[in-house]
């Protein structure tokens, strides 16, 4: 069936079955749509959009694994709380920090943090241990991206190395004026 491309329009034979129930008319492709969106019509793209797609989808995962960010600390008695374990507070902040670092190395523009989503704190981390922050972008939007944030701990002296806590943070990119700008360059649209 001839159908037009969703991402730029140009009419090509398409040999999806049911083409007319998939929907892909309604959809403007472009990287914010997010892998999951774009793989529902992945089968519904011109040869030259596809093709584009897997290009910028390629560039997208060495960027993502390029701003990957990694950070060690030790947890010292002055960021314990009375149970002489790292207060919480003090672990969501550093969280945010490697986030923020992880953000900006990915998209090289100014971001602010816009929400925190669900932080799990499986277990407590004891003054005298190593920490360390990974950080990775695991969604882009638009102008928002999500950072998954994990901390593992390490006892100095022995070889265990357990995940205490996993968040995840949205931050926003914005212009001199504080207003929202697009996460990536045109370039990588499809």
């Amino acid at each position: 069936m001839n159908k037009p491309c969703p991402a730029c329009g140009e009419v090509f034979l398409c040999n999806v079955e049911n083409i007319q129930n998939c929907g892909c008319n309604t959809v403007q492709l472009d990287i914010a749509t997010q892998e999951r969106i774009a793989q529902k019509y992945l089968d519904c793209l011109c040869p030259n959009c596809l093709k584009k797609y897997q290009e910028i989808m390629s560039k997208l995962e060495d960027k993502i694994q390029q701003s990957k960010t990694h950070v060690f600390k030790a947890v010292f008695p002055n960021t314990t709380n009375h149970y002489d374990t790292l207060f919480g507070g003090t672990a969501l902040q550093m969280m945010d920090e490697v986030a923020f670092i992880c953000a900006t190395r990915f998209c090289r523009k100014k971001v602010v943090t816009v929400s925190s989503d669900r932080v799990d704190f499986k277990h407590p981390i004891p003054a005298g241990t190593l920490i360390e922050l990974i950080a990775e972008v695991i969604e882009v939007g638009r102008t928002s991206l999500k950072v998954k944030v994990d901390i593992f701990v390490e006892e100095m002296y022995q070889e265990n190395r357990d995940k205490a806590i996993t968040g995840i943070f949205t931050f926003v990119a914005v212009n001199e004026l504080k207003r929202p700008v697009s996460i990536l360059p045109s370039s990588m649209h499809v």
